[in-house]
C-alpha cells in the first residue's frame, strides 16, 4: 500500500486526534475517576490502548514509505529516536500510575479518605513531565514522516542517503 497524500492526511488527522484524546485523559482523568473504579478501569485500558495505537499508526506510516521498501528504514528512525524512547517510557509510566491508582482502591472500606502515597504523587508528575516529551516528539515526528522524500520515488535523494551511511 503506498501512502498518497490523501492517505496521510487521514492518518495524521487521526494521530493528532488520539493524541488529544490522550491529552484530555491525562488532564482530566484523575478528577473523573475520583471513588468510581469502574470509570477508572475504563478510562485508564482506553489511555493505554491509544498509546499503543498511536504507535501502530507510526509503524504504518512507516512501512509504507519508500525509504522503507527500499531497506533503507534507518533513514526515518535515526530521525525519530525521541519518540521511540518517549513513547516507550511515556507508555510505562502511565500503565505503572493507572495500576497503582487501581491497587489504591483496595483500601479497607473504614479509611476516610484516601491519600496517595509519595511515592504515587512522584509517580503522576514523572509521567506527566514524561508527557510534554511524548507531545513534542510525537508533534516533530509526525512532521518528519510528513516529508514527501519518504513518500515518492527519490532515488537521487535516497542513494545520497545510503551514501552517507
Amino acid at each position: 500500500m503506498k501512502l498518497t497524500l490523501r492517505r496521510y492526511s487521514w492518518v495524521l488527522l487521526l494521530q493528532f486526534a488520539l493524541l488529544g484524546v490522550d491529552l484530555l485523559l491525562n488532564a482530566f482523568g484523575p478528577s473523573l475517576v475520583r471513588n468510581r473504579l469502574q470509570t477508572a478501569i475504563f478510562l485508564f485500558v482506553i489511555q493505554d490502548a491509544l498509546i499503543i495505537t498511536e504507535y501502530l499508526l507510526f509503524t504504518m506510516a512507516l512501512h509504507s514509505t519508500c525509504v522503507y521498501q527500499v531497506g533503507a528504514s534507518f533513514i526515518i528512525l535515526r530521525n525519530c529516536k525521541l519518540f521511540l524512547i518517549s513513547i516507550t517510557l511515556y507508555f510505562l509510566l502511565s500503565a505503572s500510575q493507572h495500576f497503582w491508582i487501581i491497587y489504591q482502591y483496595h483500601h479497607p472500606p473504614g479509611e476516610e479518605k484516601q491519600h496517595w502515597p509519595i511515592g504515587l504523587i512522584s509517580l503522576s508528575l514523572g509521567q506527566r513531565i514524561m508527557s510534554v516529551f511524548y507531545y513534542y516528539s510525537f508533534k516533530s515526528t509526525a512532521l518528519i514522516m510528513a516529508d514527501p522524500r519518504f513518500k515518492e520515488e527519490h532515488l537521487d535523494w535516497i542513494a545520497d542517503q545510503l551514501a552517507d551511511k
